[in-house]
């Protein structure tokens, strides 16, 4: 069982790169090295340190892949040991590239290069051929999805959703579903909570306000998902971390607003990440400009990180995961509700794109002490000095 004291660290202030300096090719290689490592290593924090950055800058401040991950991608053994692994030993793992690639393609996952085919003499070229092998990472990411979504039914009719693979429409229904559940609990709560006689009832208060004076109780929202982009402001990811682990991530350390600002999304997107290190052995291997930004070329690396979320929590099921109430992912009702996004979806793009210049400052370390929810106040404290929230409290 992981204790909630494991969540108490030290938040820091994140510095992040503008859109108009975020390399997305740069992140797209960080990230899919990330993950691939992250498998054959068993876990992100076995990955040796000299191969946990991927780049090295030479005298003239150019960037290249470090020669000890080149000679790793060039030799068939990594590739084929986290095949090997991802199929659980399900007829060994290939022998060799050849082997690798007629076994992707026998299980449907298809190995382009700028609608190039990828053959064995890519992988063994030199100079590297970057993109050949980026290739090869996503159809070693997208086959460990499907194997991990496989493991759960689903209901019928989820490949008319979401215009992607059937795993990643189920990944999208397996997330709405959730948060479905998640607000449906939240307002029987809430309705319960202003029943006359019941212990939850606040009492009636002693003290008069003026009515202009008292601040409305916000309700959080909880969006539909309908693509990748409607996850950058974090809230259904953290929401979802909330109902399977309610005692490590309180509903109300959550920022579930209508409309999300930038500093919203991040203070989401670091609870999101710090869950990830703490409990899930560091499996998000995203940054966070990734997660804000999610550029089209990070899609499948972002939806496999919730495929391995999912992973964790419906076939892993660790002791700390007690989701709030059971889920029939099977069961076809309120399937529309799961899978018909609503066309004014606030939350449905990311505000991050109208920034074009530094937004926050260089890391400055937060004073350590009290508990995880004292810790996001002083966060969030934070932020409005520096003028990128409005509130300090979300909602009460």
């Amino acid at each position: 069982m992981v204790d909630s004291d494991a969540m108490r660290k030290t938040f820091l202030v994140p510095e992040i790169k503008p859109l108009d300096q975020y390399d997305f090719q740069r992140a797209r290689v960080c990230a899919s090295l990330g993950w691939l490592l992250a498998k054959s290593y068993g876990n992100a924090e076995n990955v040796p340190e000299e191969l946990r950055e991927p780049f090295y800058s030479d005298q003239y401040e150019q960037e290249h892949i470090k020669p000890p991950v080149t000679r790793l991608l060039l030799s068939s053994d990594l590739y084929c040991r986290v095949c090997g692994l991802v199929l659980g030993g399900e007829g060994g793992a290939p022998r060799d590239n050849a082997a690798l690639l007629q076994l992707l393609a026998c299980r449907g996952v298809s190995l382009q290069e700028q609608d190039v085919p990828v053959t064995e003499a890519d992988l063994r070229h030199k100079p590297i051929k970057m993109g050949a092998h980026l290739a090869v990472i996503d159809g070693l990411m997208s086959l460990c999805a499907m194997e991990t979504m496989s493991a759960a039914k689903m209901p019928s009719g989820l490949e008319k959703f979401g215009g992607g693979s059937q795993w990643e429409n189920a990944v999208l229904y397996w997330v709405n579903k959730c948060n479905h559940l998640l607000r449906e609990t939240t307002e029987r709560e809430q309705l319960h909570r202003l029943q006359p006689g019941s212990e939850l009832a606040p009492a009636q208060p002693s003290i008069r306000y003026r009515k202009d004076k008292m601040l409305p109780k916000q309700t959080p929202t909880f969006p539909l998902v309908a693509s990748v982009k409607d996850l950058s402001n974090g809230c259904a990811i953290a929401a979802l971390v909330h109902f399977y682990c309610p005692s490590l991530l309180r509903l109300e350390d959550v920022c579930l607003k209508d409309t999300m600002s930038v500093a919203d999304s991040l203070y989401n997107l670091q609870l999101i990440q710090e869950f990830c290190q703490s409990c899930l052995n560091s499996c998000c291997p995203l940054a966070l400009e990734d997660l804000l930004y999610t550029p089209p070329t990070l899609k499948l690396n972002i939806m496999a990180f919730m495929a391995e979320l999912f992973g964790w929590f419906e076939v892993r099921k660790p002791d700390f995961v007690r989701p709030k109430e059971p889920v029939d992912l099977e069961d076809p009702s309120g399937l529309s509700d799961c899978t018909t996004p609503t066309s004014a979806n606030s939350n449905s793009a990311s505000p991050a794109f109208v920034f074009k210049q530094h937004f926050l400052p260089i890391s400055s370390p937060l004073s350590p002490g009290g508990g995880s929810g004292e810790r996001r106040r002083r966060l969030r404290r934070c932020w409005d000095c520096w003028g990128l929230c409005s509130h300090t409290h979300l909602y009460m």
